[in-house]
């Protein structure tokens, strides 16, 4: 229940997470702040005056009756910061959206997140190499998170998805507006593979106020963030030290030094950013990469004779009914990038087949 009066209170201009924390706490719940009295509201908020009127002034049945059934036809979750499905990497930063709107299905909080950025106006070779890069995570069940804005981003969607993975979008419109027009197939796949996400409510415009704070939710959704491609003033340059702000690490493809889309993001090498070329070398950061060695070892194995690891996930599959790494995850009871690690090795040496969007079965 408290879920609906949250709603109502992230959608109150003016009132971020640090405002809505103190009321809730003062009051012990949201739906307590809606039926708190004017005077109650007024002692609660002292001299702000004007947080205090538009309190007051903003409870209207018939508002959120409607934005509730809003959502329902539109199919369109609100989760709350204190909702279960809430992601937790967004939790962490210091200034996470009140609440946000979601078009299609979050990944498990366990899955790791990448972000693949970079400029709108992107060269070819930019583009080649942040589809390339996204579509090697695509095996893996590592989920690119991305804007999709026109250039980097949308090639980082489309290489995730064709390489058989999921993406997430993070809008500064509302996830039932499509910004920008021409990538409305790429949004409905998204919301097919992945999610849309935004903080803005249903019907809010693309305007360039928001994409600013667009870009910190990339940021703190995301383990790590690479830089593809961005000019010496690219507003990707926001995301990334975003990013290094929240603690997270930052990756950067190098450029030609001659080129100006390069500017940026030879910057960020100077100042020490690890350099990639290629998905695996995200792979290794992430921690579930195979080593060359036991590739090669494991290539000479045959299916009686593969370690014990290998054969309990092994078994649990099937040749025709696919099964998924977070099921695999609850009946192993193992960390998700064990799971996975295993799961690369298996599929690299030909015994098992991952399906998109389904999961792996046996080859034969």
């Amino acid at each position: 229940m408290d879920e609906m009066y949250l709603l109502w209170l992230s959608r109150i201009e003016g009132i971020g997470f640090k405002k809505a924390n103190y009321l809730l706490e003062h009051f012990g719940s949201a739906e307590a702040i809606w039926f708190a009295e004017p005077a109650e509201i007024r002692a609660a908020c002292g001299r702000n005056e004007k947080l205090a009127e538009v309190l007051i002034s903003s409870k209207d049945d018939d508002s959120l009756n409607d934005w509730l059934i809003e959502l329902e036809e539109k199919e369109i979750e609100f989760y709350s910061f204190w909702h279960p499905r809430y992601p937790r990497l967004l939790r962490e930063i210091t200034d996470p959206p009140l609440g946000i709107y979601i078009r299609g299905e979050l990944p498990d909080d366990d899955i790791d997140t990448v972000a693949i950025i970079g400029a709108r106006k992107c060269s070819r070779y930019g583009a080649t190499v942040a589809y390339e890069i996204a579509k090697d995570l695509g095996k893996t069940n590592v989920v690119v998170v991305s804007g999709m804005a026109r250039g980097i981003d949308s090639e980082g969607h489309k290489g995730i998805m064709d390489g058989g993975g999921k993406t997430i979008a993070v809008l500064g419109c509302g996830v039932d507006v499509c910004y920008p027009p021409e990538n409305r197939e790429l949004m409905a796949r998204i919301i097919e593979n992945g999610a849309v996400i935004s903080e803005y409510p249903p019907g809010t415009p693309a305007i360039p106020g928001h994409f600013p704070s667009r870009n910190r939710i990339i940021a703190g959704l995301s383990e790590m963030v690479v830089v593809v491609e961005a000019g010496k003033k690219s507003g990707t340059l926001i995301t990334a030290d975003l990013a290094l702000d929240y603690g997270r690490d930052v990756f950067v493809v190098p450029g030609n030094v001659t080129s100006a889309l390069s500017k940026g993001t030879n910057e960020l090498i100077k100042q020490g950013c690890p350099i990639i070329t290629e998905g695996q070398d995200i792979l290794i950061a992430l921690g579930i990469a195979y080593k060359e060695e036991e590739k090669v070892k494991f290539k000479i194995n045959t299916a009686e004779n593969i370690s014990a690891e290998e054969r309990e996930i092994y078994d649990l599959m099937e040749t025709e009914t696919p099964i998924s790494a977070e099921t695999l995850c609850r009946k192993l009871h193992k960390d998700i990038q064990d799971v996975q690690y295993i799961l690369s090795l298996l599929e690299l040496s030909g015994y098992i087949i991952k399906i998109p969007q389904a999961g792996y079965v046996r080859a034969n």
